[in-house]
């Protein structure tokens, strides 16, 4: 009808995809775990200049397989948006978990998250976003301590942070480790789901 608003649904690029994604060596700076140049840029998580507009919204699914070793520390998750070339701890955070103890000696011991990225602001060199979500393991893994299974992202009060929409962005799940042996994360599969 005129002078209603049409809705569509977006297809996000297919996968097509052969196996599993790159596997990342976690270090204690953050690392990208879709790793950078070849699953990342240029992929369904990048988006066009002007793309996040007020009410555009993703929901976000990973599924995947982390490694540690004698001494993994704590694992931090961020949830970043980053514009032109897309780096290891590169962008801006939008969201955090707080740093919760891995288990040492895990193999492949497999988890999932969940997220949503959200524009709260019409496109702008300041615009408002909103990245929230969760993090889990199979508790007989202990990945993670089940006393703090699932990890809340962010672990209080999500709030919006300013992101320059009128440039082209990607958005970008990170991980960092504290401790000092050699922990790798591997994505085996992903799916964006655009709500609006």
């Amino acid at each position: 009808m005129a002078g209603e608003s049409q809705n569509y649904h977006e297809t996000r690029p297919p996968l097509r995809q052969t196996g599993n994604y790159t596997q990342i060596t976690l270090a204690a700076t953050s690392k990208s775990v879709l790793g950078i140049t070849a699953d990342l840029t240029g992929s369904a998580f990048s988006c066009a200049a002007g793309y996040w507009d007020l009410g555009k919204k993703w929901r976000v699914h990973m599924f995947g397989q982390a490694t540690t070793g004698a001494t993994p520390g704590n694992l931090t998750i961020e949830l970043r948006a980053q514009n032109g070339t897309v780096t290891d701890a590169g962008g801006t955070i939008l969201a955090t978990s707080g740093a919760v103890a891995m288990g040492a000696n895990k193999t492949n011991a497999s988890w999932y998250m969940e997220f949503t990225i959200e524009a709260r602001a019409q496109i702008g060199t300041a615009a408002a976003m909103m990245a929230k979500g969760w993090f889990m393991t199979d508790p007989t893994t202990a990945l993670i301590a089940s006393t703090v299974n699932p990890i809340f992202i962010p672990t209080t009060g999500p709030a919006t942070t300013n992101i320059d929409t009128t440039l082209s962005q990607t958005i970008n799940v990170q991980w960092k480790r504290s401790g000092s042996t050699a922990e790798t994360v591997t994505v085996v599969d992903y799916q964006i789901d655009v709500l609006t």
